[in-house]
């Protein structure tokens, strides 16, 4: 099976939101959407996404592998 054009779920700029309404999050066109960024894009644009930057290898090693712990505290600076 072939997928057509890119995969939010492999993009740098992919994020998931805070917000239920708007899950999903592409921050480089700096939007929130119910669907996925790349699908809206689409079907706006009616082309695929031209902001697709695949994720880094650093970016797909599990949790498990990478350096643990934090020092200090960690807050939320947009509360």
């Amino acid at each position: 099976m072939s997928t057509e054009g890119p995969n939010c779920w492999k993009c740098r700029y992919f994020k998931i939101s805070w917000d239920p309404k708007f899950p999903y999050e592409c921050q480089s066109m700096n939007f929130k959407s119910l669907a996925l960024p790349c699908i809206e894009v689409a079907r706006i644009d009616g082309r695929p996404c031209q902001s697709f930057r695949a994720k880094s290898a650093d970016a797909e090693t599990p949790d498990t592998e990478k350096k643990q712990g934090i020092k200090g505290q960690q807050t939320d600076r947009y509360v």
